[in-house]
This record gives structure tokens, sequence and C-alpha cells, in this order.
């Protein structure tokens, strides 16, 4: 029996048509991995789902008591709770019950009171009543396997450990339905690993998009793909998805070439004009009309981004000269006396846990946070292209095509002319959506740009 039933939905974009009469029944146990292009909905459609936003046509059915949680690619957490306080969000009145349970904790460690015990007794009472101490387990439980620290601020860390504490977060809730969206970006293979075994052991019905194709492979026994505003199901995982789609994307391509041929045959005949008419074939010239209206109506394949990268005036041979740098902030230190030589055609592997480091070695070595010991020495001649994490790069506020000219027409790549509307074509951009916010954007489409 369905939990949530999807009903013919569609929504759009302006001109750019997302969803099309989309439909879907979400049983208990189902476990999709929900895939598609960057830009083609998929972001859109659990919004849809979860209720945070609203289709432009068809209706969505829930059962009556169903809890949905959705978590977001990138997660909005309020930068001055604890993570205790954050991960307790979505627990109703019990929240403020264990708020209460912990801040008086606290004061009888600093205070003792006959006052305080008393009070402390109460909370437990209610806890007891509220099934709380049930969920307090659950939240230290998930903090510990994740190696959350319940102080720390949410404002302190790091793009990782922030989508750790919305996972957090949404777990505790103890859901009937998950909408995951990216769940893995950000998080470091010991928390994907257990992210794995949380999804595996759920007892309930999740949709999750992700890109990590093992992921897929480990977790879902179902596939959706949202293709040209269409959603299809598949068996199986990822694999077994692959080999499905090669044979109908073969079929696919074979019946669009026979269908171009005929179309093509029936132009020229069409043009040939005075014959028509003579023969007054009325049938032929309306199923010319049919056929140009399919054509029209057909939305082709995708095809694959055509990556160039302009060449800067060559560096000297050394990049970078790290020596003996150490940063810290107040007795946390973040790096120990590190030293490397960083030379031109160096391809580097940065890895580590969450909130190791990474991202701070990174700025450190372009000058955006200073060291608090050592030396940094940068090369000559440098041209640094800096892809962050949050693409905080780009301004919502402009649209895709200022993005790119800058107010101008023309870019060059290479020492050649190139218009920035067939530059952004070779980024799969629709020429419909030059004129479109950055805000607008899917995460994967923000890549891109």
């Amino acid at each position: 029996m369905a939990i949530i039933t999807v009903d013919k939905i569609s929504l759009a974009f302006g001109h750019h048509q997302l969803l099309d009469k989309v439909s879907l029944a979400l049983e208990k146990n189902d476990k999709y991995g929900l895939i598609g292009r960057n830009g083609a909905g998929k972001s859109s459609l659990l919004k849809l789902l979860a209720g945070t936003q609203a289709a432009d046509d068809g209706r969505i059915h829930y059962q009556d008591g169903l809890k949905v949680i959705y978590v977001a690619q990138e997660p909005e957490l309020s930068p001055s709770n604890t993570i205790f306080q954050e991960v307790m969000g979505g627990l109703g009145n019990l929240k403020q019950i264990l708020q209460d349970y912990a801040d008086t904790l606290d004061k009888m460690a600093l205070d003792y009171s006959d006052e305080i015990l008393e009070h402390l007794t109460d909370l437990q009472h209610e806890l007891e009543h509220n099934n709380g101490w049930v969920v307090k387990n659950l939240i230290d439980k998930t903090l510990s396997e994740l190696g959350l620290d319940e102080h720390q601020l949410i404002g302190d860390l790091s793009g990782g450990v922030r989508k750790k504490v919305a996972l957090a977060k949404a777990l505790v809730a103890s859901p009937d339905v998950l909408f995951l969206d990216e769940p893995t970006n950000h998080l470091d293979v010991f928390a994907i690993e257990w992210l794995e075994q949380v999804i595996n052991n759920f007892n309930g019905a999740i949709i999750l998009i992700t890109h990590d194709r093992r992921f897929l492979d480990n977790t879902v026994t179902k596939i959706l793909e949202l293709d040209r505003g269409a959603l299809r199901t598949y068996p199986g995982n990822f694999t077994k998805y692959q080999e499905i789609k090669a044979r109908q994307l073969a079929d696919e391509a074979k019946s669009s070439a026979e269908f171009d041929k005929l179309l093509a045959q029936e132009e020229v005949w069409i043009r040939k004009g005075i014959e028509a008419r003579r023969t007054r074939n009325e049938g032929r010239v309306r199923r010319l009309e049919q056929l140009r209206e399919i054509r029209s109506a057909r939305r082709d394949q995708l095809g694959s981004v055509k990556l160039q990268i302009d060449n800067a005036q060559a560096s000297g041979k050394i990049v970078a000269e790290v020596e003996h740098i150490r940063v810290a902030f107040g007795d946390k230190v973040v790096i120990n006396d590190f030293s490397s030589k960083i030379l031109r055609g160096d391809k580097i592997g940065l890895i580590g846990s969450n909130g190791i480091g990474k991202t701070t070695l990174l700025k450190t070595i372009l000058g955006e946070i200073e060291q608090t010991s050592g030396t940094i020495k940068l090369g000559s001649k440098l041209e640094v292209a800096y892809f962050d994490q949050l693409r905080q790069q780009l301004d919502d506020n402009q649209t895709i095509q200022e993005v790119i000219g800058q107010g101008q027409d023309y870019i060059f790549i290479n020492g050649f002319r190139k218009h920035i509307a067939t530059y952004l074509e070779d980024f799969l951009f629709d020429p419909a959506r030059f004129r479109s916010p950055v805000s607008s954007l899917s995460g994967g489409e923000r890549n891109r740009l």
C-alpha cells in the first residue's frame, strides 16, 4: 500500500519544463535512488514530495500521520546553536524538555541545591512519560558514532561536519520517510560507510539523490530516473539500471533516426508543392503536420560538457614552498609543523576526516588564512583558480550570462574569441535560461557554471 501517491504533477521554471505529468507510488520500505542530469529537476522533485515546494499541476497524497523529513543538499543550520541544540530541532515538545534537562544538569554541577534536584526529578518524570530516554540515548549514540561534540557551535564547523549534524538531526526525529539530497556531499569515508549502514537498517521509505555510484549500489533497491521531464522506475541498484538503460538508449536512438528519416522524406515531398497539391493527398499532408508536432515535442538527450582550460602565462617551476607552518585557533591546533613543496604539474589529492583542517590548509596556502608560524612562499606568475566547497564565488543575484560575460558578449579561450552563448552551450546550459538568476540553479548546475 502506497504511503505517498504522486498523481500527474508538473513543474516548470519559465519555459524550462522540469516535471511533465509525473506519477509515483511510494511504499513503506521502498529505497529509491533518484538520478538524472544536473538541472533535470531532482532536487525540485524531492522538495515537492517533502511539501516545501508547490507543483504547478497535479496532486500529492500522504498517508495520515506520516512523518516526512527532508535533508537539503546544503542544509540551513543555525550558526548560534550547539550541535546538541540543532540535532534536537526536529523533536517538537520533547526538544524543550531535553534542553531543560541538559541545562539543569549543568547547573547542578556548579551549584547543587534541593530546588535544582527537585526540578531535575520532575524533568526525569517528563522524559519517562514522553519516551524521552529512548530519544536521548538515540541522540547520544548517533553523535558518538559520528564523532560529534554536542557542545560545539554550528558556526565553527566545516562543511562535512555540518552535513553530519543535518543527518543526525533527521535520524533522531525517527521519520517514516527520508528524502536525502546528495547526502554524501562533504562526508569523509567513515561517515559514508556509517550512512550506508543506517540506510540499510532504516525501517521506512527513502528517496535519495547522489552521484556516488558505489553508494547507490550499496544502499538502494530501485532506481528512479528523471529524464527530460519524465520519471521512470527501474528494479535493482545502479549497476543493474546501467545495463537496462544502455539497451533503451540504443533502441531510442534507432527509433529517432528512423523517424527523422521519414520526416525528411515527407518534407522533400511537401516542398515539391505543385505535385502535392495536384495529388490532393490531404491525408499525407495531415500526417506530415503530425510528424512535425511529434518532432517539435521530442526532447533529445543532452550531450557532454566540452571543457577547455585557458592557457595562462607559464609560471615558474615552483608553485609553493611551505615550511614548518602551524595554524591554531585559540588552543586548538589544526596544522602542526607542516612542510611541502608544490611543483608545476603536480596533481595532489588532499584527504582526511571531516573537520580535520583540509580547507584550512588550502586557504592558508592561498593566503586567505594567516599561519600562526612558519613560512609560505608562492611562485612567480601564478594565476590561481579556487573552486570552493560552497561555490561562494557565485553571486546569486547575477544571471548565468552575467557571471560568464561580465557585461561582454565575447570571452577569450586559448587566444580564440568565443561568444558567451556558445561557451555556455558547451557546458549544457539551454539558451532559454541564459538570463536566469544563479539562485535558480541546482547544485550540479552551479558547479558547471
